[in-house]
């Protein structure tokens, strides 16, 4: 197998620039598209406004669905590659989390379930919480909308991913992703 294409995200200044671009128009398109769903099923609360408990809590568990996505992405790591280590990190100056095992190849599908696991999981749990009536519609909003436009990468990974010729594999690294065919 040949080396395609490396792509470092870590270190690309301008790429990481573009994701938070990215994030922001998604930050206002997955908003409207919670607010949506919100208003196609009816809720036992219909409000939106927070409270300051409200939002500590929300705050709270922005960070723990921080964790909980990096820890999904290690498990399908390691699904995919019982004999792969997972790495974590956190990277404050360019406002990335990341789980990570560098050398580990997928293939094309097995890494596209690595990158869309955490959005799929995450979400689907949120919005049957908030159904549910175990979380506020607020509070829903909020950590819906804020969970997916954070996926900004992990949604770059896949565009990368579809791009791939059939039969490529993909290497994660400690600072992006190697495709080889």
């Amino acid at each position: 197998m040949k080396l395609i294409r490396s792509v470092d995200i870590l270190n690309d200044k301008k790429s990481i620039l573009r994701l938070n671009i990215v994030s922001i128009f998604l930050l206002v398109l997955f908003f409207l598209l919670f607010l949506t769903v919100t208003t196609i099923i009816p809720l036992k609360e219909s409000s939106i406004t927070f409270s300051v408990m409200q939002l500590l809590l929300v705050t709270a568990e922005t960070f723990l669905l921080i964790v909980i996505h990096e820890l999904i992405h290690g498990v399908f790591f390691r699904v995919f590659s019982p004999k792969g280590k997972v790495k974590f990190g956190i990277n404050i100056k360019k406002g990335i989390a990341y789980a990570a095992s560098p050398g580990s190849k997928y293939s094309r599908g097995q890494f596209a379930w690595i990158s869309m696991a955490p959005f799929v999981l995450i979400t689907l749990s949120l919005t049957i919480a908030c159904f549910s009536g175990i979380l506020f519609v607020g509070s829903y909003l909020f950590l819906a909308t804020f969970h997916a436009a954070a996926c900004a990468g992990d949604f770059y990974w896949i565009y990368l991913v579809l791009k791939a010729p059939k039969g490529s594999l993909v290497e994660d690294t400690e600072v992006g992703i190697n495709f080889y065919h």
